[in-house]
C-alpha cells in the first residue's frame, strides 16, 4: 500500500511539473535565441510582460509593423537587423515639429498711419 502511494505521490508531483511548466516563458523560445544577438536577454525586450504575449513595446510594435510592411506570415527576429532604437520617437518628435511649423503665427495687427 504505502509503495503505491509513493508512486502515486511521484506521478501527480511529475504531472504537475509538466502542466506549470507549459506556462512559463518559453512560448517561443526560438524568438529568443534569434534575438538574442541582438541583445535580448528576456522577453522585455520585444513585450512589455516578462511572460511574452500581447502587449507590445516599441520594439515589438515595429516588428509586427515589418511584418505587415513585408506581408509575411510571421515575425521573423532577424529584422531586428534593420531596427533603430527610438525610431518612432524620432519620427512622432518629426511629425510633431511639422504640426509646430505649419501653424501660423498670429498676425500683428499694425498701427494706422496718422
Amino acid at each position: 500500500m504505502a509503495i503505491k502511494l509513493i508512486k502515486l505521490s511521484i506521478a501527480v508531483v511529475v504531472i504537475a511539473g509538466v502542466v506549470g511548466s507549459s506556462f512559463s516563458t518559453k512560448a517561443y523560445p526560438a524568438f529568443l535565441r534569434k534575438a538574442q544577438k541582438f541583445g535580448a536577454k528576456n522577453c522585455l525586450y520585444c513585450h512589455k510582460q516578462p511572460t511574452g504575449g500581447e502587449g507590445w513595446n516599441e520594439r515589438g510594435e515595429w516588428l509586427i509593423a515589418e511584418k505587415e510592411r513585408r506581408k509575411a506570415d510571421a515575425v521573423d527576429p532577424e529584422w531586428l537587423v534593420d531596427y533603430k532604437e527610438g525610431a518612432k520617437k524620432d519620427a512622432e518628435n518629426k511629425e510633431e515639429n511639422k504640426k509646430e511649423e505649419n501653424k501660423e503665427e498670429p498676425k500683428k495687427k499694425e498701427k494706422p498711419n496718422q
